[in-house]
């Protein structure tokens, strides 16, 4: 059993745009990951490409690097900061959604 939990939720921002939530979990007893842990992790497997991804949850950099890679093929994906109260976008396919753009929103 993978010690990386990825949850996936229907979600929408505060301004009512519909997107996917992905939320990490670490589950080893320490709460801590090592690389190697990274081989044959996969997304949801009813991630959609049409929406937005929201990355939320405790994880080192390259975690969050990777699924960022993975969720490419999204229509765009934004890191959730709790200090802006929102997600900010990393990476945009989607015209009414821009790089730097902070979407506010509350958590699932």
């Amino acid at each position: 059993m993978s010690p990386i939990q990825l949850d996936l939720y229907s979600h929408q921002t505060e301004n009512g745009l519909a997107y996917q939530h992905l939320r990490i979990r670490l589950t080893s007893p320490d709460g801590i990951i090592e690389p190697q842990d990274l081989k044959g992790l996969e997304l949801p497997a009813n991630i959609q490409s049409s929406q937005g991804v929201v990355i939320e949850g405790r994880g080192p950099i390259w975690l969050y690097s990777y699924l960022v890679h993975k969720c490419h093929a999204t229509a765009w994906v934004g890191c959730f900061d709790p200090r802006l109260e929102g997600a900010v976008v990393v990476e945009s396919h989607h015209k009414g959604v821009a790089v730097g753009q902070v979407l506010k929103l509350t958590l699932p």
